[in-house]
């Protein structure tokens, strides 16, 4: 009986907390207790708290908004311009996906959140490649720890394989959306491919890469470089292995195997 009450009372802080909406709850504060089965006197002291659970559903919000704020801050300015960022943001937590205790996991989920339900990205085709790009070096930075693999060299041979460092990300999107910024938030169509790392300092960094270039660091995580390149058809594996070289110093690449 105290578990379902205690659940029924989590339901009905959460409700405070996420319905969108507020002039309800301001008229009646007992309308989240009351809508999850919560007792009279439970109903009662919602409404007899009123002032403070409304205090509470202003902090508990502006928690869970604030991050989304500082980590999109492009996306947010793109939707605001079209008075589409407040109902983005309250779809989201509508949805009820957040479960992590930690403030650090909001951007992800919501990022996840876009992903799947595709919102938006009828009017703004770009959008999820943006809330994308925006994230992307913040999760290179934060990625954990790893040691590389063992018996890796430092210099790259046509034989060897790509090894990149455990936080390194090769991306491409559909448009410019690195390059976009708060006052003009619409990117450019236009193929693009970063490859994002951690340099020594533990800094994020990005850098553009051609697209001949992303492609070759896929596929030599898993073929010889030289039938890479081949496979390219590039014809001078030289300033390719002078550009691995620079990502391996850089921090990007691990170092370099020769299959068994």
């Amino acid at each position: 009986m105290t578990e379902t009450r205690t659940l029924h009372l989590q339901r009905a802080m959460a409700s405070l907390v996420l319905d969108a909406d507020e002039a309800a709850l301001e008229a009646d504060p007992g309308r989240a207790a009351r809508r999850h089965g919560l007792s009279g006197a439970d109903q009662r002291a919602f409404r007899e708290q009123g002032e403070a659970m409304l205090t509470y559903r202003e902090l508990a919000r502006m928690s869970l908004i604030e991050p989304l704020e500082e980590m999109f801050p492009v996306l947010k300015a793109l939707l605001e311009s079209e008075e589409r960022w407040d109902p983005c943001v309250q779809a989201f937590l509508d949805a009820r996906l957040i479960r992590s205790g930690h403030y650090r996991d909001i951007a992800p989920t919501f990022l996840g959140w876009l992903a799947t339900t595709g919102w938006g990205q009828e009017r703004w085709p770009f959008l999820l490649e943006l809330a994308h790009a925006e994230i992307l070096e913040v999760l290179v930075a934060r990625f954990p720890e790893a040691d590389p693999p063992e018996g890796l060299h430092a210099e790259p041979g046509p034989g060897d394989l790509v090894v990149l460092a455990p936080a390194t990300q090769i991306v491409s999107y559909s448009h410019a959306v690195h390059s976009v910024t708060e006052d003009a938030p619409v990117p450019e169509v236009r193929p693009t491919h970063l490859i994002a790392f951690r340099n020594g300092d533990g800094e994020a960094r990005l850098m553009e890469l051609t697209p001949a270039t992303a492609a070759l660091l896929v596929q030599a995580q898993s073929r010889p470089l030289g039938d890479a390149a081949t496979a390219l058809t590039i014809p001078d594996l030289a300033p390719v292995l002078d550009l691995l070289n620079d990502l391996r110093r850089d921090g990007a690449i691990a170092g370099f195997q020769t299959p068994t």
